[in-house]
């Protein structure tokens, strides 16, 4: 068995300055004004791609469709007209996208009327290359124009399928993965902004293993979450996932970006994705004076073994494993 960390890094290129004399300082500024921008070229050339990560992490909330009547989420029309009249210029933009969707908080929140009626977005796990190859997309393409969803959208997935056989396994794993959280995540928040907390945890119940099992022969993969203080016995981690859910968890303690790996067997390819909590998290996975105790009862009558609370945000509640053929 061989065991592959796969590690997303950008690449930047060397700015030499002039060594000849006869070079003056103006020109010299020039010249590093022209590197830089090849720089920053050739860093985004280099990033993920941002429409990808959008259609398998955000669209399944935030619709493309502008026009959208049934929401779980803001649009993501919405939400790049409310960022852009904040922050104007491309850097800020990048930034505040990047800082948000690293930490989605009350707290970090700029549409607070729409934490007030969706409720806060589930943590996603985004490596900072991708957050930013995600805000770079939203900034950079007029996707806030209705006509960008009729026009743009459908060439944008006959483009992205064109180019599926070209991917790695960790990154179709972590579009397999991600593309399942937010089916499971958007139908979670309707059930939650709709009927509570009570109702999420009966949903999840009878529904969560359907949702996961419908991916997977959706994509032709084994789709599943894991974790060392399963909440459903079925999702007890075993001693593979055991040591990567401890890898994950010291890269998370050191303040690292917690990087997927691969694991290549003689028939399959094996993706392990992380699943970090947040504020939502916490209303079923807190400890017990974040839960209500309606709740908290049900979850003890459905789950009589449960060992799924006593989380704080920004830790391991476990991982996605994805089984990929080759």
């Amino acid at each position: 068995m061989k065991r592959s960390w796969v590690v997303i890094t950008l690449l930047g290129l060397l700015i030499v300055s002039c060594s000849d004399s006869s070079v003056n300082e103006e020109n010299s500024h020039e010249e590093m004004a022209v590197n830089t921008n090849i720089d920053t070229l050739n860093q985004v050339d280099l990033l993920p791609d941002g429409f990808q990560l959008l259609e398998s992490t955000c669209f399944a909330c935030h619709s493309p469709n502008s026009n959208n009547e049934f929401n779980v989420a803001p649009t993501i029309a919405t939400i790049k007209t409310v960022y852009l009249n904040k922050f104007n210029a491309e850097v800020d933009f990048v930034a505040a996208i990047q800082s948000f969707l690293a930490n989605p908080s009350n707290e970090t929140a700029l549409m607070d009327d729409a934490v007030t009626l969706y409720g806060l977005m589930p943590q996603m796990s985004l490596q900072s290359s991708q957050s930013k190859a995600v805000a770079l997309y939203l900034y950079q393409n007029n996707i806030a124009d209705a006509m960008w969803y009729t026009n743009e959208y459908p060439k944008e997935q006959e483009r992205i399928l064109a180019n599926s056989e070209n991917k790695s396994y960790v990154d179709r794993g972590f579009e397999y993965a991600m593309a399942t959280k937010s089916v499971l995540g958007k139908n979670l928040k309707g059930k939650i902004n709709s009927e509570g907390t009570l109702a999420a945890v009966n949903f999840c119940n009878l529904n969560a293993v359907h949702f996961t099992d419908s991916m997977s022969i959706e994509y032709n993969a084994e789709i599943k979450r894991v974790s060392d203080k399963p909440r459903n016995a079925n999702n007890q981690a075993n001693d593979q996932e055991l040591e990567i859910i401890q890898d994950f968890k010291a890269q998370l303690a050191n303040g690292e970006e917690i990087v997927p790996i691969t694991i290549d067997e003689e028939e399959n390819v094996f993706g392990y994705y992380p699943i970090v909590t947040n504020d939502m998290c916490l209303k079923c996975h807190g400890d017990a004076a974040s839960i209500e105790e309606e709740t908290h009862s049900k979850i003890q009558l459905l789950y009589p073994q449960d060992k799924a609370t006593g989380y704080a945000t920004n830790q391991l509640r476990g991982i996605w494993v994805v089984e990929m053929l080759k």
